[in-house]
């Protein structure tokens, strides 16, 4: 049988997992009696691969989502693979934002990866204080889901708040400013391990509340890229 691109990036990102299993369970096992959902496993589909400009989005955390059972990491990616990237789920603004990213950029919808920046959520939602330390404690996937998947596009939808946690994941990374745009609500970020296409804004909820929706879809639409960095932004 012929391996596809698909099949060959998936087997990766499982492996990569398996590495992590003992980490995983550890969290789990801190968090007993706590309604600790997660991990979130990514293993995207056959259409990522395809698009002129692979996107990857990157969140804060779910809201709500499977439990690791039986040390079964396969089966944790099933529910990735399962939800597929909002299909059937409600017109969250997280995934109707999604959507038309993808058209901004051109690619058929439900085609790009999502990952969030924590692999667990606690109670539907953010963990604080010790909990986030410790679900941090495998924030660093985060560097190898990227370079497996190899985007063009990479954006954070996290806001301002989580910018300790990625310069903790990616050292040495720069936020850099985006004309027209404070850099609270948009910023250009340069890392080795990240595509030259790398921005942090805000949570698409914030983004249509806040009236920014619009102008962020603009700008997704209008990158250059026919260069290998963004040069209207540099």
């Amino acid at each position: 049988m012929k391996q596809t691109n698909e099949w060959l990036m998936n087997d990766e990102l499982y492996r990569l997992y398996q590495t992590r299993l003992t980490d995983f369970e550890r969290v789990i096992l801190q968090f007993s009696g706590t309604d600790l959902a997660g991990p979130l496993l990514m293993s995207p589909n056959a259409t990522y691969g395809e698009q002129e400009n692979p996107l990857l989005i990157v969140g804060q955390e779910t809201k709500g989502w499977g439990y690791l059972q039986g040390h079964d990491i396969r089966k944790q990616m099933v529910v990735y693979e399962e939800f597929n990237l909002g299909d059937g789920y409600y017109s969250s603004p997280f995934w109707n934002v999604t959507r038309k990213v993808e058209r901004a950029l051109g690619a058929v919808p439900y085609s790009c990866a999502w990952t969030n920046l924590s692999k667990f959520d606690v109670d539907g939602g953010r963990s604080y204080g010790e909990q986030e330390q410790l679900i941090a404690t495998v924030d660093d996937l985060l560097v190898a889901e990227v370079n497996i998947l190899k985007p063009k596009v990479c954006l954070f939808f996290t806001g301002p708040d989580f910018d300790s946690r990625i310069q903790r994941i990616f050292a040495g990374i720069t936020y850099q400013s985006v004309p027209d745009w404070p850099i609270r609500e948009m910023a250009l970020l340069k890392h080795p391990d990240l595509p030259a296409y790398t921005f942090r804004t805000y949570h698409p909820n914030y983004l249509r509340r806040s009236g920014l929706e619009p102008g962020f879809i603009e700008f997704i639409s209008g990158l250059p890229f026919s260069a290998d960095v963004p040069p209207s932004i540099l």
